[in-house]
């Protein structure tokens, strides 16, 4: 996994990681298909308007790779419309003292050598730490306010031109400081597929986003379950006509069930109580005759503002304190 630090003006982060990646592993956008650049070229001006930020630091790293803003946009916005996109289980729990997150993000295992954990501190927006498998795009993080945000795919009816959850998951992390505000921007998102988005705050406000081309739906918490889970599949009887399913293949359901069960049964979530249900073997993926399972978990306190992050396949003792935020929090308050 990759652990770049990237701040300062979007441009310049964009550039500086372009360089990067050509100078030291020779990068090259991949190519790919006629349908999928259509695709991508058609949600580029939809991002720009809704996103104009990004826009700066995708032509940073065009400029870095020695590319075009066009090429690149296309690649990233057609990401996962078109191939396998991630399996993943996420929880929320709110403590009477504090709330904890945890998530795995399953994916075909060749993708490990494409991860990162980024520390992004722009000019323009909050700081925070989040991992992808995809440069520039984002699926999980937590920010300087304490606002934590992940995605799981699911399978929706519809697809078309627009912002992929790579980006939207960014957005949030870069401009939110509170659930509220989170729920606000998705809800006013224009997608291009379907997805669960779940997002907490360091006050324990707790939300699911069920989110369609169609339609979007609010989950929250109940005094008597103060928490939340999502994996691949809609929930909410207004959201099933838009799911079309077919995830039994990764456990969807069995996942779902075992979050469900596991989270009932607590009174008091720790750290190390988010770490053993991320490897339970009903929630952490190994499969391997597909090639695809597990390829990095993450728990996190977002009132201590501490993450820790197992970079492999979960186990209660595997994962390591990501401490790179604190560092910039730190770094800038000395500064000023």
């Amino acid at each position: 996994m990759y652990h770049p630090r990237l701040y300062g003006a979007p441009y310049d982060m964009g550039l500086k990681y372009g360089r990067l990646l050509r100078d030291k592993a020779a990068f090259q956008l991949p190519p790919i298909s006629p349908e999928k650049q259509a695709f991508g070229l058609a949600s580029y001006p939809i991002l720009q308007q809704f996103y104009p930020q990004v826009i700066e630091e995708i032509e940073g790293f065009a400029a870095g790779i020695e590319d075009t803003p066009e090429r690149l946009g296309a690649f990233l916005l057609s990401l996962g419309i078109f191939e396998t996109t991630g399996q993943c289980s996420v929880f929320a729990f709110r403590n009477d003292e504090n709330t904890i997150v945890g998530r795995n993000y399953d994916m075909l295992f060749a993708f490990k050598k494409f991860t990162e954990s980024s520390l992004i501190a722009p000019s323009t927006g909050y700081a925070y730490i989040s991992q992808s498998d995809v440069f520039i795009g984002r699926s999980d993080g937590l920010n300087e306010k304490g606002l934590f945000i992940a995605m799981a795919f699911v399978n929706g009816t519809k697809q078309q031109p627009g912002v992929g959850f790579h980006f939207l998951v960014r957005k949030v992390l870069e401009q939110c400081a509170t659930t509220a505000e989170a729920v606000a921007l998705l809800q006013e998102a224009p997608l291009s597929s379907a997805n669960n988005f779940l997002i907490a705050d360091a006050s324990g406000d707790l939300a699911v986003v069920e989110a369609a081309i169609e339609q979007k739906a609010v989950k929250r918490p109940t005094a008597a379950a103060p928490f939340l889970f999502i994996t691949n599949q809609f929930t909410l009887p207004e959201m099933q006509a838009y799911d079309r399913g077919g995830v039994a293949w990764s456990k969807s359901a069995e996942r779902l069930h075992t979050l469900h069960q596991h989270l009932t049964a607590t009174e008091h979530l720790t750290l190390d109580d988010a770490k053993v249900l991320l490897a339970d073997k009903g929630v952490c993926l190994n499969l391997r005759k597909e090639q695809f399972g597990t390829i990095w978990s993450v728990v996190a306190d977002l009132n201590a503002l501490t993450l820790e992050r197992a970079e492999t396949k979960p186990r209660p003792n595997n994962y390591k304190a990501d401490t790179r935020l604190s560092w910039w929090l730190n770094k800038r308050t000395v500064s000023t």
